[in-house]
């Protein structure tokens, strides 16, 4: 039975397409000082926060808005007067926390590698004895405009033995793929309430160190953003300081509870891995060349180049995906003439298998039958 194009699946980076009986959550208005609210958010603060495997270390707080959000309220918030960040950057996600770091005027450092290329300890390393001030790392660790996996054990290993605090835009990946924060000693998390924890788009997490966020208290200039106030106030009152997305909220909530029945963390990381192989393999059995190579590559986005093919067009894939009930994503990307296909959210291996059907079907509409990898554009 064809998809309904009315109600089509996102395989796209975020948003992400969500289960029925999440949406279904918010179909109920609810006021934010009731007593479901309340229920609601602090079964997903304790939720996340168990997460980490350390529980009573950290807190959580949710912010309004997208995870950009959470990650401005992050470095405004836990990077000290005299402090220094160091960013790593191999893609969008990675510049933005450079846009913000200079919006906000933090002093910070950026080491690159190419898209699609991981750093390795030594690159930090580096970082760390050029510049004896910088006092924390953060780290993208799925770069979403890619789909790469960036290392996280062995840079907070370096932080741990350097008294350096690390913070990981988990955006991406909280929620399929595991960081034991406790264990690692991150300073901080930043969360999506979409992505791999398959809830609508509308709040940010940070989950952070009781500690560290502590010493944060009075540092953040900005009201809204002030992590510190936000999670006091929240102790004290069981409330958002300022009107909660309260649908949002009850989305997440009902997401938390269907990410535990699925099994949690290795549940969902199986799920998104049998998404990625079908896709994958589907895709270059079409011929098409996955740009990130498979040890580095996330099980959440995977990245093709544009076959070298007078026919193709990504518009045409686009729109006829589009028809036929599937939305890729034709967005902003760190190399030219590549596309992105999402694996996460309420997504089966079934689905993907009928996505490459699809995409069989487009590619033939286009006159292309077979391409392959010498076609395609050189890396």
């Amino acid at each position: 039975m064809p998809r309904d194009a009315a109600d089509p699946l996102l395989l796209t980076p975020g948003p992400v397409s969500v289960s029925r009986t999440t949406r279904a959550a918010m179909m109920t208005d609810r006021p934010s000082g009731d007593v479901e609210f309340q229920a609601d958010l602090a079964f997903a603060r304790a939720y996340l926060a168990a997460l980490t495997g350390d529980p009573a270390g950290y807190a959580v707080i949710p912010v309004q808005g997208s995870a950009t959000y959470a990650n401005e309220a992050v470095v405004a918030s836990l990077v000290p007067p005299g402090g220094v960040l160091l960013i790593h950057s191999n893609g969008v996600y990675g510049d933005r926390l450079v846009e913000i770091c200079a919006h906000l005027g933090v002093p910070h450092r950026v080491v690159r590698t190419a898209p699609f290329t991981p750093p390795d300890e030594a690159l930090f390393e580096a970082a760390l004895r050029d510049d004896p001030a910088i006092t924390h790392i953060m780290l993208v660790h799925c770069e979403t405009s890619t789909g790469v996996l960036n290392p996280l054990e062995d840079v907070a290993a370096l932080c741990r033995a350097r008294g350096v605090g690390l913070i990981v835009d988990a955006v991406a990946s909280y929620g399929a793929v595991p960081i034991e924060a406790g264990r690692l000693g991150l300073h901080a998390i930043t969360v999506s309430s979409n992505k791999c924890m398959e809830g609508v788009p509308g709040i940010g997490w940070v989950i952070v160190q009781r500690a560290v966020l502590e010493a944060a208290k009075g540092r953040n200039r900005s009201l809204s953003l002030d992590l510190w106030d936000q999670h006091d106030h929240m102790e004290r009152t069981g409330l958002f300081r300022f009107t909660p997305p309260t649908h949002v909220l009850a989305a997440f909530a009902q997401a938390c509870r269907e990410h535990e029945a699925e099994g949690g963390v290795p549940a969902r990381l199986a799920r998104y891995q049998r998404n990625w192989r079908r896709l994958v393999e589907g895709m270059r059995q079409m011929g098409f060349v996955a740009v990130v190579p498979d040890e580095h590559a996330s099980p959440i986005v995977a990245t093709f180049r544009f076959p070298e093919h007078p026919g193709f067009s990504f518009q045409a894939l686009f729109e006829g995906m589009k028809r036929r009930g599937f939305i890729i994503f034709p967005g902003r990307l760190a190399l030219a003439n590549t596309f992105r296909i999402g694996c996460m959210g309420a997504v089966r291996e079934d689905d993907i298998g009928e996505a490459m059907a699809a995409v069989a079907e487009v590619m033939a509409e286009m006159g292309i039958t077979a391409f392959g990898r010498s076609e395609a554009v050189p890396a």
